[in-house]
């Protein structure tokens, strides 16, 4: 069924963007605003606009309501209270929507922002504690860094999505392979997808340098034989000593650079899930995690970082961006919001992106993990009706995906920020295959084993995972056991 939805709405958008229909445009009475493609939107009624696209009974009307939305305002791209158009494609797309929201269902956003990412993940908590004890009524819909609702989620801070009247999860907004696994023992706490541009820029893809490229990599994609032992491939012989210091440093080129962010999204793209769902709707420890195939997969990858030249690993994220920017590496995992804040400064870098690569030719398809610098919404414990507020949550998700997505999407990165057809084919199968860790999200909750495990062997340059697993094991349980029982009716 909600296949049948997408491929309708898909139809839609293509049709609204074709067509350029004014109820996708119009901002308000008479208003008239330049559209992604930059063409001037007609007037139009935008009274029933929202509720008219979705299940949003038709004229939902909250009189002038103000819904009051707590936000983490440290984010790394501008996603909330956005007063005015700037000419930004992307941040005028977040501001329509919100108006739209606003004018269509008859409320008033009322913008609360405090610093809420993963650094300051005690601090928020504890504000939105102290609001719940104190009976402020401060915070209703509460809208922060994945990680940081996953924490809030397990102090019971947070509504069941589940029970409220106006969410609607079957719709395409919403991501299955989020809903489906952070929905635990039949409780549902938070929800993401076209709602926040954090997510959206948020997938991890392989940028690549195409004129270092000595093959079609594009031609390897489609054949599904883009894996990893495609890529050692590719980068056999990269290597040259650039500033002859008989060492490797940034100076040098490389067929992959790398560091810590970014050893997880490699693992999850050969297959690796850190916990899955039980049949009675528990979490637990996935298989492929402690796993002999996580084993041979870790080696690979310190033998390739650490003994041969063509691979490095870097501490910081600034010096991986450098030499890819500056042309001095063939491969370099980023999330895609690397376009508009980096490459797009850099002039003479003909950069194109894929997929992460397979385990092998025999898994079935590509894995895109997720950045976990991505919103999360939900709804605050202390509020007694979740009407207005599961109402404005399913209409801003809607809103996102009809204006906000295809802005991103369509416009930015498939257009402006990509350098051919390829790279926009490439756009369409990272979002097609996109991978929400419901282990990266509860990782404080679960000692930060699943977000630091891997990572932390190859920091050390140790390949023995399975008896690092082995002996985590006793307390991850223990850590499970304490999180699903924070789930129970």
């Amino acid at each position: 069924m909600k296949t049948l939805q997408k491929l309708v709405c898909f139809v839609l958008v293509l049709g609204l963007a074709v067509m350029l229909l004014p109820a996708c445009t119009d901002i308000g009475e008479g208003e008239e605003t330049t559209t992604a493609t930059g063409m001037q939107s007609s007037e139009s009624d935008t009274g029933s606009e929202t509720t008219a696209r979705n299940s949003l009974p038709p004229g939902l009307d909250f009189g002038g309501e103000e819904v009051k939305i707590l936000y983490w305002s440290d984010t790394n791209n501008e996603e909330f209270n956005i007063t005015e158009q700037t000419g930004s494609l992307i941040y005028d797309a977040v501001w329509r929507r919100d108006l739209k929201v606003q004018e269509s269902l008859n409320v008033k956003f009322n913008w609360n922002g405090q610093p809420g990412s993963k650094p300051q993940l005690s601090n928020f908590q504890r504000y939105v504690q102290n609001s719940v004890a104190s009976g402020d009524n401060n915070i209703e819909i509460i809208a922060v860094h994945s990680m940081v609702m996953g924490a809030l989620a397990a102090s019971g801070l947070m509504q069941d999505l589940l029970d409220t009247e106006y969410l609607d999860f079957e719709m395409p907004w919403w991501p299955d392979d989020l809903i489906e696994n952070s929905t635990v023992r039949g409780r549902l706490y938070f929800a993401s997808g076209d709602i926040s541009l954090n997510t959206l820029l948020g997938m991890i893809g392989l940028f690549f340098n195409k004129e270092m490229a000595q093959n079609d990599l594009y031609s390897y994609v489609d054949a599904g034989t883009w894996t990893l032992d495609r890529m050692l491939a590719e980068s056999e012989n990269v290597y040259i000593d650039n500033n002859g210091s008989q060492t490797k440093d940034k100076d040098d080129i490389y067929a992959y650079v790398t560091y810590s962010g970014m050893i997880n999204p490699l693992f999850v793209g050969s297959g690796i899930r850190f916990v899955t769902k039980t049949p009675d709707g528990d979490i637990a420890m996935s298989e492929t995690y402690a796993s002999e195939k996580t084993q041979g997969l870790l080696q690979k990858v310190i033998y390739n970082l650490y003994d041969k030249n063509d691979w490095i690993y870097f501490p910081r994220i600034d010096d991986c961006t450098e030499v890819f920017v500056e042309g001095r590496s063939l491969f370099y995992m980023a999330s895609v919001r690397l376009t508009i804040n980096s490459l797009i400064h850099a002039e003479n870098l003909k950069y194109g992106i894929l997929p992460n690569p397979k385990y092998n030719e025999e898994q079935q398809s590509y894995h895109t993990l997720m950045a976990n610098t991505y919103s999360m919404y939900g709804i605050c414990i202390s509020v007694l009706e979740t009407d207005m507020q599961s109402a404005v949550i399913e209409a801003m998700a809607c809103e996102g995906y009809y204006e906000v997505t295809p802005a991103v999407f369509e416009t930015a990165l498939k257009v402006r920020y990509s350098n051919d057809d390829n790279d926009s084919r490439m756009f369409d199968i990272l979002r097609e295959t996109s991978v929400m860790e419901i282990g990266l999200i509860f990782s404080d909750q679960l000692g930060m084993i699943p977000s630091t495990g891997l990572f932390g062997r190859v920091n050390n340059r140790s390949s023995d995972w399975i008896s690092y697993i082995k002996s985590q094991e006793k307390s991850l349980n223990n850590y499970l056991k304490i999180l699903n029982a924070s789930f129970s009716k």
